[in-house]
């Protein structure tokens, strides 16, 4: 008996399954808990939210020329040793998602927003310690004054009642965590199969990492995991990643820069995984360029 089977999870796998449970209009996102989250919800509301959080995500598509030399600054720093979360795939990941929000974002904020990662286990998602995290920054985020980006444009979207007072509370913890985490794992992840096995598109290393493995549903018969592992890295239906197209020019940057540092040849240290059932990525990756060992 598996993880999945032991918590009353069934599982769909195989890409043409996998497809159809993503597009079925007889499994839903919402547990029935009434979540403000577009993450937990179907039907005019999600849609609702979607469209909002799809406009802020727009606005970096194509990349703004900041945001790509502040990628470019954080490879360019890198020393002769360096590990590639906290070091690479951390502070890019940080700088996207601050330009997302509108707002700067420090190490305090990053170590809050990677545990509310917990709240989104499909076996349990009541962690004490990620539920406080999320309150906390859907606080600070309620309180912090905002440039242009996706931090105003939801207060904006509230103003014009576009959003409820509950979504716009939640909803900047949700699109922070979907910009960062995501990213996190995914960077981190593909620098390793770069230092390991050599350059590869990115679009294929997104399919190869797939950052986040599972989604969760519920139907007729109970939760269900659908697998994202066959091709289908984006997911597909009402719940597809909106950022696709940013994540994908984001990697672009970031790990063509990164190939250029290891293209003389690197040697891989430390490797240390995440144990997520959901989200896929590395808790610790060390990296010696030659030369340098």
């Amino acid at each position: 008996m598996d993880e999945f089977e032991r918590h009353g999870i069934g599982v769909v796998s195989g890409r043409d399954a996998c497809a159809h449970a993503l597009r079925s209009p007889d499994l839903t996102s919402d547990p029935g808990a009434g979540s403000p989250s577009v993450l937990l919800r179907d039907g005019d509301g999600h849609a609702r939210v979607r469209g909002v959080l799809r406009e802020i995500i727009a606005g970096l598509d194509p990349l703004p020329d900041a945001v790509i030399a502040s990628i470019e600054a954080v490879v360019a720093g890198l020393g002769a040793s360096f590990d590639l979360v906290r070091d690479f795939a951390r502070p890019v990941a940080g700088a996207v998602t601050s330009a997302v929000l509108g707002v700067p974002l420090d190490d305090v904020f990053l170590d809050h927003l990677e545990k509310t990662t917990a709240n989104l286990d499909v076996f349990a998602g009541s962690d004490r310690a990620g539920q406080a995290s999320a309150f906390r920054l859907a606080v600070q985020l309620s309180r912090t004054p905002a440039g242009p980006g996706g931090l105003t444009a939801l207060r904006e979207a509230h103003a014009a009642g576009r959003l409820n007072e509950d979504e716009l509370m939640l909803n900047p913890v949700v699109l922070a965590h979907a910009a960062y985490e995501n990213s996190l794992n995914f960077l981190a992840c593909a620098g390793l199969e770069l230092a390991t096995s050599g350059p590869r598109s990115v679009r294929d290393l997104v399919t190869s990492v797939c950052p986040a493995r599972y989604v969760l549903r519920f139907g007729p018969d109970g939760p269900i995991a659908v697998s994202l592992t066959d091709g289908l890295p984006f997911g597909l239906g009402r719940h597809a990643c909106p950022g696709s197209g940013v994540a994908l020019a984001e990697g672009e940057i970031a790990l063509g820069a990164l190939a250029k540092v290891l293209d003389g040849g690197c040697e891989v240290g430390e490797v240390v995984w995440k144990t997520h059932s959901v989200f896929h990525g590395l808790a610790k990756a060390v990296v010696t360029v030659s030369g340098n060992r």
